[in-house]
């Protein structure tokens, strides 16, 4: 007969085993999550902001940056995969256990991205509330994550992987330090991973060198390169014209580049603040304000852009006739049953006076009708604060506004928005080119007429009717004007 209290002692024994499991992996998390936090830190203070630096530095070019940046996830990988080694070769846990002290991290980092996407749209640039929990979670990838932006639409991901980075460098540490193979059969050091380490750190400085020394012959010195001002839905093709002309980085043309909305621009070149300006046709106030300057402006058009009109993607309206939009916005039509919708009051945002999608709206939707004066809080001061205010308007969904195509589409896409037909006609590419969508909208280089161009200025204006120039302007999201 068997020993009865081998029945009784048996669970606590696994119990134990458990417990004994459980509390070195409670420390180990911890211990993680310590070094984690004290080394976002002290990297955030010491070294991000000299990367900031170097990235935006004069001669750095794309290829350049692209290297920092690959040399700067490295370096993070290998902090993280030491901190694993060493954690491996401290600790008595198994390898599978060690590994996953990071788990807590992950998962938390998994859900501030979530939150992030959430509350910003899918937009990483929108870093408001959203973003800032997870860029303080990782305050080290800042200065990556900054200049993402030029080279890439799916920022989110990136963000994504600065949460796994750290993780799958400390996994890997427990990994290579656990090796079944670390030692050979007559027992001496395996060198593999050292080996590799090396070559792969010192291949990335000798590129990195070589980018730094590439001789640079830009078609515009950076220092003769006119002053240039304009509207939000053209910073992207400006960018592009600043890193192809002068052969900045498109990181630091993003940086360098500030331009003022319409308005603004409009004013900056009338007070020869700005050299040139790219923009929608300007308002009647900015033709008087020119003219009391005795400025003469001379407006080339470039490119083509179609004015649309937004509302939230569970609004079962699809399109509209142009007769109804003028008609809501002058205040004959009131609730979206009268156009097949919802049983729902339509409440219609604006934009503020002067701005250039605002002028777009008087000038050529409402076609001398007028614009009903909106509450203050329906009247929208920036271009992206229209298309947050169409998505994140109360659950009855009942909101409209309006924006340009590029920018709404791409600048800042929110998925929860979606595009209305007008005249049954979709706002796309392709009806843009055949002017087909009734409200097509033209970005024109505005000068000043009656001064004699600089060199570089004349440069800069050949440049964008030529080939290549159109080729940018296409890219920098409008159907070019000569197309």
């Amino acid at each position: 007969m068997s020993d009865p209290k081998g029945v009784i002692t048996k669970p606590e024994k696994d119990e134990s085993v458990r417990i004994a499991w459980f509390w070195p992996w409670l420390g180990g998390t911890f211990m993680f999550g310590l070094f984690s936090v004290m080394f976002n830190v002290v990297w955030s203070m010491v070294v991000a902001p000299q990367v900031q630096l170097l990235l935006r530095h004069e001669g750095v070019t794309d290829t350049t940056v692209i290297v920092i940046m690959l040399l700067y996830a490295w370096i993070i990988g290998l902090i993280f995969a030491a901190y694993g080694a060493l954690s491996a070769r401290m600790s008595s846990m198994g390898k599978l256990s060690l590994m996953l002290t990071g788990l807590l991290s992950l998962l938390c980092g998994l859900w501030l991205w979530i939150v992030g996407i959430q509350g910003s749209g899918g937009q990483p640039a929108e870093v408001g509330g959203a973003w800032q929990l997870f860029s303080l979670y990782h305050t080290w990838a800042e200065p990556v994550l900054e200049v993402l932006g030029p080279y890439t639409q799916h920022g989110e991901v990136w963000f994504l992987l600065a949460a796994l980075l750290p993780i799958a460098g400390m996994v890997v540490g427990v990994g290579v330090n656990r090796y079944p193979a670390l030692t050979d059969k007559n027992g001496k050091v395996d060198h593999r991973w050292q080996w590799i380490v090396a070559a792969i750190s010192a291949a990335l400085v000798i590129v990195l060198t070589i980018s730094l020394m590439l001789p640079q012959r830009p078609y515009i010195a950076e220092k003769d390169f006119p002053v240039v001002d304009g509207a939000t839905a053209a910073i992207p093709f400006a960018q592009d014209m600043l890193h192809e002309l002068t052969g900045m980085s498109k990181a630091r043309a993003a940086h360098e580049l500030r331009f003022n909305t319409t308005h603004q621009a409009y004013v900056n070149l009338i007070e020869k603040k700005a050299d040139l300006i790219l923009v929608a046709g300007p308002s009647d106030e900015e033709l008087r304000l020119a003219k009391s300057r005795g400025i003469q402006m001379k407006l080339t058009p470039i490119g083509w852009d179609a004015f649309i009109f937004l509302v939230h993607q569970d609004n079962p309206v699809d399109g509209l006739s142009s007769e109804q939009v003028r008609r809501i916005y002058e205040g004959a039509i009131h609730n979206w049953n009268e156009v097949g919708g919802k049983d729902q009051p339509i409440i219609a945002y604006q934009r503020e006076e002067n701005s250039g999608s605002q002028t777009y709206m008087q000038k050529k939707v409402m076609a001398g009708h007028e614009m009903a004066d909106p509450p203050r809080e329906l009247q929208i001061g920036i271009m992206g604060g229209m298309i947050n205010a169409v998505a994140d308007f109360n659950k009855d969904h009942n909101a409209l506004g309006y924006s340009f195509y590029y920018f709404a589409n791409v600048m800042h896409n929110r998925q929860e928005v979606k595009f209305l037909s007008i005249d049954g006609v979709e706002p796309n590419k392709e009806h843009i080119r055949s002017k087909q969508y009734p409200f097509t909208a033209q970005l024109f280089v505005v000068t000043r007429e009656d001064e004699k161009p600089s060199p570089s200025m004349q440069r800069l204006l050949e440049w964008l009717q030529s080939e290549v120039g159109t080729r940018a302007i296409e890219k920098g999201g409008f159907v070019p004007a000569n197309s």
